[in-house]
């Protein structure tokens, strides 16, 4: 009898753990995915104060802005197009799940009420 009804507990458990697996995944994977764009960034912003000081005139530092500015653009764009795939992958896998969750208690409901 323990055995059966600690089954149960797992089985019941189950759309909560695979819930919290996906959240913690999909946070880890936004971590790495900020730490490469903060890298990145700050390589970046580097790069640019070093070029912008060996410009010689106002046209030459002009250009490397708008170059810097672009790819500024570019990377921070790219990351938030990431981010957004991301997140739309696990709310799509989270509504997958409560679904589920949600057909199967309907189930077990309706056998309930059927059995009276």
């Amino acid at each position: 009898m323990f055995e059966q009804l600690n089954e149960q507990l797992k089985e019941s458990m189950k759309p909560v753990t695979e819930l919290a697996t996906l959240n913690m995944t999909t946070l880890q994977t936004l971590a790495e995915k900020q730490n490469t764009l903060f890298s990145t960034l700050l390589s970046e912003g580097a790069s640019f104060a070093e070029t912008a000081s060996q410009q010689k005139d106002v046209m030459s530092l002009a250009e490397a802005q708008k170059a810097y500015f672009e790819s500024l653009q570019a990377t921070v764009t790219d990351a938030a197009k990431e981010t957004y795939t991301l997140v739309s992958g696990a709310q799509a896998k989270a509504t997958e799940v409560m679904k589920g969750m949600s057909e199967e208690i309907t189930s077990k409901v309706a056998a309930a009420a059927a059995a009276k």
